[in-house]
């Protein structure tokens, strides 16, 4: 069953013009953050969404929870839909969909216990007794791995992973459908994320979570999902079951990416692509396929005609790829 359905979504932010540009009347500006995708995801399932910094995966997942107003498109929450709702309609739709932000501190207010971080989006719906919450705080935080006795301690008072884990308990606390994590273990040690990976996996499990997972580290992206979409530029260039996207990419940005992936057996060579030349402005993206100017297999027909996500053949499930030349 389809959880979250995204449609044809674009986010632009507008381009502060200087004085001089103001009198010279030159045209407004804006930046192509998000630029037509449509994603899907079913209930329970994890998709991964990777891609290097600055092609709009972050502005995605902020996207579905409101943090930024959509320019155009539509996002549906269980056919509820998101994008035209109110602030005030879509505060009870809220409690299904929560985030886990990449930096742990930051998103911790220091002055707050994590009985106090933990219970506030509990008192926020309807749970008043301060007993009945204290004790929800205790089980959530027992749940993350974190012992019950901690939860009057502030941020400051725990390292990285665990304040991870606190902003998990967080948002597990309202029971919710789907949770986007923004870069979740990014900051973490590579013990510790591990760690934190396995935790998620074992609560989806147990309650049936779907997570939009954003990532750039594709090793992890392989191990905690189920399907994998890749961006470049504010679109969705590739998307595929993870054995079938790890095993065949097709686009050759993905290609890219899954040669610089460290190997950990010393026997087995891997053939890096060097990509040339720099992210095209998401400001005044290229023509055609936006992958154009840096693609190793580029043709004329490129920069004439955007290729559409299309399906191509998949040794497992279903493969969808954004290249003119594919197959």
């Amino acid at each position: 069953m389809t959880l979250l359905q995204i449609q044809d979504l674009k986010k632009h932010f507008p381009v502060r013009r200087s004085a001089m540009e103001w009198l010279k009347r030159a045209p407004a500006q804006s930046v192509h953050a998000v630029d037509g995708i449509s994603l899907d995801i079913a209930a329970g399932e994890t998709l991964g969404l990777v891609g290097e910094s600055g092609c709009g995966k972050s502005t995605v997942g902020r996207s579905i929870v409101r943090l930024e107003d959509a320019t155009a498109g539509t996002i549906n929450l269980n056919g509820a839909p998101i994008t035209t709702l109110s602030r005030g309609a879509f505060r009870s739709l809220r409690k299904d969909v929560q985030f886990v932000f990449q930096d742990p501190f930051a998103s911790l207010n220091p002055r707050m216990t994590v009985a106090q971080a933990v219970g506030e989006p509990l008192l926020n719906f309807g749970m008043t007794d301060p007993v009945e919450r204290r004790a929800r705080v205790a089980e959530l935080i027992e749940r993350v791995g974190l012992r019950p006795d901690q939860i009057d301690r502030f941020p400051h008072e725990f390292s990285g992973g665990q304040r991870q884990r606190i902003g998990i308990a967080r948002a597990l606390g309202l029971n919710p459908k789907l949770i986007v994590l923004d870069e979740p273990v990014s900051a973490l040690d590579v013990s510790v994320q591990a760690q934190v990976i396995n935790l998620l996996i074992r609560l989806q499990q147990e309650f049936g979570i779907a997570y939009l997972f954003i990532a750039h580290d594709l090793a992890v992206v392989e191990h905690i999902s189920d399907r994998v979409a890749v961006m470049y530029l504010g679109k969705i260039v590739e998307i595929a079951e993870k054995r079938s996207l790890f095993a065949r990419p097709r686009h050759p940005y993905t290609q890219a990416l899954l040669s610089a992936v460290p190997v950990a057996d010393t026997d087995v060579r891997r053939d890096k692509i060097i990509l040339k030349g720099d992210l095209p402005s998401p400001i005044n993206p290229p023509s055609g396929c936006r992958f154009r100017t840096r693609c190793p297999i580029v043709q004329s027909i490129c920069a004439k005609e955007e290729p559409p996500l299309r399906p191509v053949s998949a040794a497992v499930g279903t493969h969808s790829t954004a290249c003119h030349f594919a197959e």
